[in-house]
């Protein structure tokens, strides 16, 4: 049986039992039984409390046994010491698979949490798959599913996969992904992985044609060889992005008391991550930054950029941040300063690359020359743009440009128009403004245009230093799969 038909219980499932079922959404079974269904989960849904007859207008029923048709997955809800005995009745109802999601099993450290675990690994054995315990579960919008508490999360779907050992982690990401334009096929909770594990899920995740970039949260992989091998295989079609925890002494130490795994050195994560081919971040930022370059930047993408901006030193800060990270900024030809020299003014201004127009806003005639010019420019791969919308938007250099009329909106065209015809990739950077109460609707309207680029393929970032280490890890990716 190959994986796509093995998981499609787990992540399609027709029939669906949530056993500690609640009228009660203070509880757990409650909040996310209603979460279900608004949520829209498509097949049919069975409560399962023996303390109760009927929640939000459907029957409960005492045990899962008791349901009149067969059961695909089970959600499992009650107290640890009771989980036991519901997995031996999802045994013998047939059920094909079971999230567990209580705590209090081998991540307490506890020798009776260990034994209850065990006890579970044993009963899986008579043919039921199992995830967690101590995890959040599977969202999967195409079939309604969605992990606890989840019915805020996007219901459309997308290309991108989170597998995650953190379930607060895993909902943090899919409801911060969906400012970002971030949208998932599967994001998987999997917790104390005491049967299916990251190998299996990545091993799903490689074969599930609804997915094309994979993304890791990490503590400790049960086996860290059979993982670094997967992983080196399926990196060579799909980019796999890996934020490992853990790795200094007290990460490691708050690991094994969150979902009890080993976490290892950071010696040896570094010759992993350099053996499997995966893209090493550091925090869920660096993740989501990362995800969002992957979805709009070509295989093409290259180290070679051009940067524009104007103000706060932009050709040194720029150039910095650039090479810190891996980027080339090569400066321009004396032709290319020359056509730049006839666009920018005299004074305060540099023509090199990084290109500094003097100021904070560029007018938008100036960033769609500015933009051309840097994009006949054979050796760059990549132009990083910044444009100080917040400044625009909240008229605060009101006085120093007309900004009426037409202009947020050619602003905001010059990009776009650049990328679609000459085909280079183009990055936005959209700083954001100050902390002022009466900033807020001018950071309302810094979304709204970042949707924008985003909607047209343009990622966009609040700091040059988060786009340019984003670029960077698509043009290495792409660079060693040459």
């Amino acid at each position: 049986m190959n994986k796509l038909s093995e998981f499609e219980p787990i992540f399609y499932p027709k029939t669906l039992a949530v056993i500690g079922a609640s009228a009660d959404e203070r509880k757990f079974g409650g909040g996310f039984l209603r979460s279900l269904r608004e949520f829209g989960f498509k097949g049919k849904i069975y409560p399962v409390n023996p303390k109760g007859t009927e929640v939000l207008g459907l029957k409960m029923y005492p045990n899962v046994r008791d349901i009149p048709e067969p059961v695909d997955l089970a959600h499992i809800m009650v107290p640890a010491p009771f989980v036991p005995q519901v997995l031996q009745d999802c045994v013998a109802k047939g059920v094909k698979a079971a999230q567990i999601f209580t705590a209090g099993f081998k991540e307490t450290g506890e020798e009776e949490g260990r034994r209850l675990e065990e006890e579970l690994v044993k009963i899986a054995r008579n043919g039921i798959r199992l995830i967690g315990p101590n995890c959040f579960g599977v969202y999967c919008p195409a079939s309604g599913l969605t992990l606890l508490p989840g019915y805020d999360f996007p219901k459309e779907s997308g290309p991108v996969a989170f597998l995650s050992q953190s379930g607060g982690y895993a909902a943090e990401f899919s409801r911060e992904a969906k400012g970002w334009g971030i949208r998932f096929s599967k994001v998987i909770s999997y917790g104390n992985a005491c049967d299916l594990n990251e190998v299996d899920f990545l091993g799903y995740l490689a074969e599930d044609p609804e997915t094309r970039i994979i993304a890791v949260y990490m503590e400790g992989p049960k086996d860290g060889q059979r993982f670094v091998r997967l992983v080196r295989e399926v990196s060579k079609t799909k980019p796999v992005i890996i934020w490992k925890a853990g790795l200094t002494q007290a990460g490691a130490r708050a690991v094994s008391s969150h979902t009890g795994s080993l976490s290892g050195e950071e010696a040896t994560w570094d010759a992993l991550f350099k053996q499997s081919g995966a893209i090493r971040v550091r925090s869920m930022e660096e993740l989501i930054d990362t995800t969002v370059a992957f979805l709009h930047l070509p295989p093409t993408t290259g180290h070679r950029v051009a940067v524009i901006g104007g103000g706060g030193g932009i050709s040194v800060a720029a150039a910095d941040a650039c090479e810190h990270v891996g980027l080339s900024v090569p400066p321009f030809s004396p032709e290319i300063r020359q056509q730049l020299r006839s666009i920018l003014p005299p004074a305060g201004t540099s023509i090199r690359n990084p290109v500094d127009v003097g100021g904070p806003i560029i007018p938008p005639q100036m960033m769609q020359e500015i933009l051309e010019t840097a994009a006949s420019v054979e050796n760059i791969d990549v132009l990083i743009a910044t444009q100080a919308m917040h400044y625009i938007l909240s008229g605060k250099l009101s006085f120093l440009f007309d900004t009426s009329g037409s202009f947020v909106q050619d602003s905001i065209r010059a990009p776009i128009d650049i990328k679609r015809r000459f085909g280079k990739p183009v990055v936005m950077v959209l700083p954001v403004g100050s902390e002022e109460v009466e900033m807020l609707d001018a950071e309302r309207g810094r979304r709204e245009i970042r949707a924008t680029y985003l909607d047209a393929g343009v990622p966009v970032y609040p700091t040059l230093e988060r786009a340019a280490r984003a670029v960077a890890h698509v043009a290495e990716y792409y660079q060693k799969e040459a």
